[in-house]
Parts: C-alpha cells; sequence; structure tokens
C-alpha cells in the first residue's frame, strides 16, 4: 500500500478514535486511565480539528457577508445614480420653464402679436451669424420679422420657409438696427463689429453717452418695435472718418446659450414708423 494512502487512513483511524473518546465522554461519569491517555495525546488533535471549522465557518460567513454588502452597494450607486440624473432632468426642465415664462411674461407685455420658437440649428458655414427655428410660414413667420429673446433683441428674420425660419443676429455686420442710448436719447446705427459684439455708429460728437449706458432700439426704423434692450456700451471712440462717435456695445443677449427665441409677428412691410414718431402723453 502506497505511503500516502497509509497515512490518510492512519489519520481517520485516529480522528475516528478521538470522537469516540469524546462522545463515550458524555456518556460516562468517569474516564478510564486508558481512555484518560488517549484523550490526553488526541485532544491538542481534536482542538486544532475544532479551530481548524471554526475558522472555516468564519471565513464563509465573512465571504457571504462581503457578498452582499458588494451586491447592496452596486445596488446603492445604481440608485445614487438614477437620482442624479432625475435630479439633472429636473433642474433642465426648471431652467426651461422659467425660461418659457419669461418669453410668455414679454409676449404678454408686447403690443404686437408674437410666437415662441426653438432654435433647432446654426449655420454651418460659420460665415454668416444666423442660426434656424422651427417655426416659418405655415405660423405666420415672414422675412423682416424682429426676434427677440427674455434678455433683449437677437436679431431679425431673413428667410422663411413653411416650417423653418433663418434668422440673422445683430452682431451681423449685414443687419442695421435704428437705437438710443436709453439715458441720454443719443441716436445711432447698430451694426455688428467686426471684433465681436455690436458697434452703435453715426453717434453725435457731443452726445452724452458713456461706458456702462444702456441700449436699446428706437423704433423709428419701422422694423424693430422700441425700447427692446440691446445691450451695454463697453468703450467709445471716434469713427473712421473723423465725423462721428462709435460706442461698441455688449449684446445682452448669450447667443450660445440661445434656445427658445420670441418672434413679433409685424405686418409683412414692417412696423408703422408713423405710429412711434407720434407723442405720447
Amino acid at each position: 500500500m502506497p505511503r500516502s494512502i497509509r497515512d490518510v487512513a492512519l489519520v481517520v483511524v485516529l480522528l475516528g478514535l478521538c470522537l469516540a473518546l469524546i462522545f463515550s465522554y458524555g456518556k460516562k461519569s468517569e474516564i478510564g486511565a486508558a481512555e484518560a491517555v488517549v484523550y490526553r495525546v488526541f485532544r491538542p488533535l481534536e482542538q486544532g480539528v475544532s479551530g481548524v471549522k471554526n475558522k472555516l465557518a468564519s471565513l464563509w460567513n465573512n465571504y457571504v457577508y462581503l457578498v452582499g454588502v458588494q451586491q447592496e452597494n452596486r445596488a446603492l450607486k445604481e440608485e445614487l445614480s438614477r437620482l442624479r440624473r432625475e435630479k439633472a432632468e429636473l433642474a433642465a426642465r426648471e431652467a426651461e420653464n422659467i425660461r418659457v415664462r419669461k418669453l410668455l411674461d414679454i409676449k404678454t407685455r408686447l403690443e404686437h402679436p408674437s410666437v415662441v420658437a426653438q432654435i433647432i440649428g446654426e449655420d454651418a458655414s460659420g460665415w454668416f451669424r444666423t442660426f434656424f427655428i422651427d417655426k416659418g410660414t405655415d405660423d405666420g413667420v415672414f422675412a423682416g420679422m424682429p426676434v427677440t429673446a427674455t434678455e433683449g433683441l437677437v436679431g431679425r428674420i431673413s428667410r422663411s420657409a413653411a416650417n423653418m425660419a433663418q434668422v440673422v443676429l445683430i452682431t451681423d455686420s449685414a443687419l442695421a438696427v435704428d437705437c438710443r442710448v436709453a439715458r441720454t436719447r443719443d441716436r445711432g446705427v447698430l451694426r455688428g463689429a467686426l471684433e465681436g459684439g455690436c458697434a452703435l455708429r453715426y453717434l453725435s460728437p457731443r452726445a452724452q453717452a458713456q461706458e456702462g449706458d444702456e441700449v436699446i432700439t428706437s423704433g423709428l426704423d419701422g422694423v424693430f418695435p422700441s425700447g427692446l434692450p440691446i445691450g451695454r456700451i463697453h468703450a467709445i471712440r471716434m469713427g473712421e472718418q473723423g465725423l462721428f462717435l462709435e460706442a461698441l456695445v455688449t449684446p445682452s443677449v448669450d447667443f450660445a446659450a440661445l434656445d427658445q427665441v420670441l418672434v413679433i409677428l409685424s405686418t409683412r412691410g414692417g412696423f408703422d414708423v408713423q405710429s412711434w414718431t407720434e407723442e405720447r402723453p
């Protein structure tokens, strides 16, 4: 018989004797001399086996516990991620609701009918400062109509199709807006500036405009209603010909953050200039 098999058999026999002694010890009130000797010999072995058994049981219980904790942590992380997504969605909806409420508030205060439009795209070429909205001729939106936002004037409809339209921004040099400085009533023509923002040109050399003054539409061009915010002056300089002053204006509207605008539904020919030049009480 191989040695390894004999060793295993011997261990099994010794363990059997040990267990027999342990069980017989519980049934007898006294232990014989031979049994006592055997018990003393195998007691350390029995204690070792019992200790290993207890450690294995403890390790198994710890493993089961850790598996449970990992599953619980995974579930908690998934729940946390879901709650964060829901919070972000709610915040986005709340911000959108606030923007819509502000647009509707402007809509109710305007003297002219208007329609809220969603921005659906930008000019891909990058040569022109324009974007596209989801309203068109089917909604009463035609070329030449003013476009505004909660912060101020955005631009003007340049082209319109059945269900979409193109808007040219006030920062485009091709668009001209008749404006005033709100504080001093100095009048000029606003166009997009090559260095960014806008330039209020043809101001009188005697103009009292200063940095920080607000610029608004005058309503005298027959295109844009009066009083729409444009932006604030951040610099004043002499014009190229040296005949007029020129004010550099930072627009009130953050065009990069826009997603909704308000189209003012004027008549096809623009606003009646006469109605804006009449004296009002």
